[in-house]
């Protein structure tokens, strides 16, 4: 079995990323993150862990979900007409998740430069980072296991997105046993988009055992401890100078707030704005916060 490895750097400067080959990087999603010190976390986790401190019982999050499901479910209908069939609970997940509502779901993006963006969004003197998780190394347990039932040895994209969704929904609804899960990690495209997840080209991470930290179910993916390299190595690991590219299944890039303003304004240029990520005057409203930090000059340089 090939080894599995979490990689993590620094970003010397913003014109580096643009040195990682695409056909490397397509193979990611990403994440941004305001602090570098923080790990994933879904908002769900995050919740229980603010309201229950010094909580021991591994169940209070799953019945937590399940009456935030219910509720939600129930007033629904108050504020919409249209909504996802019933059993369709991971489209539940989605919607809840996109007004605010605390799930099991971790938000990501397939485009760097917009997870770079929220990675800055609510920071300017802060390391941040943006996480890369290689979704095809996220997928392999579950392709390989249809591959054995199915008795082939290949896979439509369509398929499998299929087959995600079922595998998924069945956790959701309790058709598969809490004592079978395992800590697999589910890469969902939803269904049904809606206009800021189009502009964000967003699409979600899914733990699928609730009652262990996102954290661990990352673990399960990679051999021995995170391995810290220059740039410059990971320059050179993305033209496969070391590692076959499927061998890195994360990759953490840390972003030094020396850098911040710089990219902010490269990101502007680049037109990814809140303005353009969040569509109507919430976007308009959020992008005028960066006209005064560009006219504040760089508080890192005397």
């Amino acid at each position: 079995m090939e080894e599995q490895i979490y990689l993590e750097t620094t970003l010397n400067t913003w014109e580096d990323i643009f040195k990682l080959p695409p056909r490397f990087m397509d193979k990611f999603v990403f994440r941004g993150q305001g602090d570098s010190s923080w790990g994933l976390i879904s908002s769900l986790e995050r919740s229980i862990n603010k309201f229950y401190p010094q909580n021991i019982d591994n169940m209070l999050i799953y019945g937590e979900e399940k009456q935030l499901l219910k509720e939600f479910i129930w007033k629904y209908p108050l504020y919409s007409t249209s909504q996802p069939d019933a059993d369709d609970i991971v489209e539940w997940l989605t919607i809840m998740q996109h007004y605010g509502a605390p799930t099991r779901l971790i938000d990501i993006t397939r485009s760097i430069f917009v997870a770079v963006y929220f990675a800055l969004a609510e920071t300017v003197f802060e390391n941040s980072s943006v996480w890369a998780i290689n979704k095809f190394v996220l997928s392999r347990p579950i392709t390989n296991a249809y591959f054995t039932k199915h008795q082939i040895n290949g896979i439509s994209h369509d398929i499998l997105e299929k087959e995600l969704l079922k595998q998924a929904n069945e956790i959701l609804t309790g058709k598969t046993s809490l004592e079978t899960l395992a800590p697999l990690i589910y890469y969902i495209d939803p269904r049904l988009a809606n206009e800021r997840l189009s502009r964000q080209q967003g699409a979600f991470l899914m733990p699928a055992d609730i009652r262990k930290p996102f954290n661990e179910h990352l673990k399960s993916y990679y051999t021995g401890e995170p391995q810290t390299v220059s740039f410059n190595n990971l320059i050179q690991y993305s033209h496969a100078a070391k590692y076959k590219q499927t061998d890195i299944t994360i990759l953490k890039i840390n972003i030094p707030r020396e850098l911040n303003l710089e990219i902010v304004k490269y990101l502007r240029a680049m037109n990814i704005t809140s303005e353009i990520l969040f569509p109507g005057l919430d976007g308009l409203c959020r992008s005028l916060s960066y006209l005064r930090r560009e006219g504040m000059g760089n508080p890192f340089k005397l």
